[in-house]
C-alpha cells in the first residue's frame, strides 16, 4: 500500500492550505478544524480517525506518545517536521512523500523531516 490508499485526517495544526492541497491531491481529508473538533485533545481524536480507518497528518509528536504508551489503536500517522512552519515547506514535504514509492502496512508511523535543503522521510512499520 502507498499512502495515497488511505483517507486521511489533518490535526488542527495543518494549515488549511495543505488541507486544499491535499484535496486537489485526490485525498478524502477529514480536517479537525473544519469539523468543529478544534481543543479536542489527541486522544480524544485518535479514535475517531481510527474508526475511520484515517492516517492521521499532524505537526506535533503527540499522537507517537500517545501510540507508544497508551497503545490507543490507529492506522497511521504522518508527522511533519519541523512543525509549525509556512505552508509552503510542508507543501513540499508533502509532494516529496507523494512522489516517492513507499510501501507502507498498517499500522505506521511516517515521519518526514524538511531540512530546507532536502527532505528525509522514514517510516516506522509497528
Amino acid at each position: 500500500m502507498t499512502l495515497r490508499d488511505f483517507p486521511l485526517f489533518t490535526d488542527e495544526n495543518i494549515d488549511p492550505i495543505l488541507v486544499a492541497f491535499l484535496r486537489e491531491e485526490g485525498f478524502d481529508v477529514v480536517d479537525v478544524k473544519e469539523s468543529g473538533w478544534f481543543g479536542k485533545t489527541d486522544l480524544e481524536l485518535m479514535p475517531i480517525a481510527f474508526s475511520e480507518q484515517r492516517v492521521i497528518v499532524t505537526h506535533d509528536s503527540d499522537f507517537g506518545t500517545i501510540i507508544f504508551t497508551q497503545q490507543e489503536p490507529f492506522v497511521g500517522v504522518v508527522y511533519l517536521r519541523p512543525g509549525h512552519f509556512s505552508a509552503a515547506p510542508h507543501r513540499q514535504t508533502l509532494q516529496t512523500i507523494l512522489t516517492e514509492t513507499l510501501t507502507i502496512s498498517v499500522p505506521f508511523i511516517l515521519i518526514a523531516e524538511n531540512t530546507g535543503e532536502s527532505v528525509r522521510v522514514r517510516i516506522r512499520q509497528l
